[in-house]
């Protein structure tokens, strides 16, 4: 059993979801399912709309009642929103003289139920549940029963994806309200091939929130009767549509107006520089100094020491910390690095050798021993190492930082070959082409389009981005 948060859907959208698919006339004998009902407040719609659709027909009663049994199912898996489903569906039926309604309401988990027939509709707004919220024995029955959850940290949602196009007859219709991070989330990439022969449009609220939570939404709509080779996206927050050709919906879906194509040489970002994430220490507490100050050792020779706390550490055992947060604010921060270049080659320390050399950053370091044991570091790890150690190689030289997070606008940091930046996005050379001209292509309005269009909402307007999407960016070099 999984603990599931009930997010009801807002009425608008309830609309939304019944208009796309067309569920507004001509309703009796057709068969439609909720799937994940909750209280009903989806199921009051539909069987409002079924009963009134039936009066201006001139249905009787009786064959009203036997419709509503016969045609409009729902399933919810907790018995308390069952019931409440139950209950507010026949106050909407006694509303109109129907009483005793046998209602084809399960109190199933759908993932597991079986039907021996298909619906002309599905519509529904599925548990946004993520993959760390799943209990194990969720997880592997997933795993073991659906498609597009093989692999990866997958959200609970595309199990119902894909169980509700499963329920679909050869001319049925889908409508479901999914978070928009499954176009571009790397483990959704088995959903978005499976959904894709089916899909016809979406609709994108993009930065409007339709609940009190970070998840940014969309609707999607299927019909397995209709086969496209175009989808028409409707950007509900800018107010624009335009078809988009499934053929360019690949890796994570761009949903770009390619109005104008990319004239004279086409040329790839990664192709000409290499965009990394930073380093990860895995306990940033530990490494990044943001409250020290200097001081002069009495020690013959002069060293040089950095205290924090009651701590002095040597200072040719730091380097500048960057981040863009420190950048934007100008704040001044230090590092700690336990490693050395020995012509252009990253070498690592000894236990034995960092203790002798840095007798005051390895006691610092051995202060938080017990957490730095406990990281999900990378096996090779020392206890006083960074945890991860793939952006290590390519740090001493120079390089553009810009954050993960986009807000109106791309801002990128020229930093130097002694930075170490922790946060955020590093850009290296691989070819001729200066910084300088990346910084150019980064901070261009047609970065900022592209990021707008396939970053995952973070926060409000602001969208995250990775150091793939960076280099996966194509530009016309002849225009920069």
């Amino acid at each position: 059993m999984i603990k599931k948060c009930q997010v009801f859907t807002p009425p608008e959208t309830v609309k939304k979801l019944l208009e796309v698919v067309g569920y507004e006339k001509d309703l009796y004998g057709k068969k439609i399912i909720e799937n994940a009902c909750g209280d009903g407040n989806i199921l009051t719609v539909i069987v409002e709309r079924y009963i009134t659709d039936c009066l201006d027909k001139e249905f009787s009663l009786n064959d009203i009642k036997a419709g509503l049994e016969h045609d409009i199912f729902g399933a919810e898996l907790e018995e308390i929103h069952y019931r409440n489903c139950i209950n507010n569906l026949n106050k909407i039926a006694e509303n109109y003289g129907l009483y005793g309604v046998n209602w084809s309401i399960l109190n199933v988990d759908i993932l597991k139920e079986d039907f021996d027939f298909k619906f002309d509709y599905v519509v529904g707004n599925p548990p946004y549940i993520t993959y760390k919220d799943l209990n194990e024995e969720t997880r592997c029955f997933v795993r073991e029963n659906y498609e597009v959850c093989r692999k990866g940290k997958f959200d609970y949602c595309y199990a119902f994806i894909e169980a509700s196009l499963k329920l679909l007859n050869e001319r049925g219709k889908m409508s479901y309200l999914i978070p928009s991070s499954i176009f571009k989330n790397v483990f959704a990439q088995n959903l978005r091939e499976y959904l894709l022969p089916f899909l016809n449009k979406v609709y994108d609220y993009q930065t409007i929130k339709l609940f009190d939570v970070l998840t940014s939404s969309a609707i999607i709509v299927c019909d397995k009767g209709n086969t496209v080779e175009q989808i028409e996206y409707i950007n509900l927050d800018k107010r624009v549509s335009y078809k988009i050709n499934k053929i360019e919906l690949t890796y994570k879906w761009e949903f770009v107006n390619k109005k104008k194509s990319i004239l004279g040489k086409a040329a790839r970002f990664g192709d000409y520089f290499n965009a990394s994430i930073t380093i990860a220490t895995l306990l940033n507490e530990a490494f990044v100094l943001k409250n020290f100050k200097d001081i002069r050792s009495f020690e013959e020779g002069g060293q040089r020491y950095i205290q924090t706390n009651k701590f002095i550490i040597e200072d040719n055992l730091l380097k500048n910390a960057v981040s863009p947060r420190s950048l934007s604010y100008n704040k001044e921060e230090l590092i700690i690095f336990p490693y050395f270049y020995n012509e252009g080659s990253l070498v690592r320390y000894t236990e034995e050798d960092f203790k002798k050399k840095f007798p005051f950053g390895a006691s610092y370091l051995n202060s938080f021993f017990d957490k730095l044991q406990k990281r999900a570091s990378d096996k090779s790890v020392k206890w006083f190492e960074y945890g991860r150690t793939q952006a290590l190689a390519h740090l001493n030289q120079e390089k553009l930082l810009v954050s993960t997070v986009v807000t109106k606008q791309v801002k990128t940091y020229k930093i130097s070959e002694e930075d170490i930046p922790y946060s955020g996005i590093y850009i290296t050379k691989k070819a001729d082409l200066s910084l300088d001209f990346a910084k150019k292509v980064l901070e261009s309005i047609e970065f900022l389009e592209y990021a707008n269009s396939i970053g995952i909402n973070a926060s409000g307007s602001s969208l995250r981005i990775t150091a793939k999407d960076i280099n996966n960016y194509l530009f016309n070099i002849e225009e920069v």
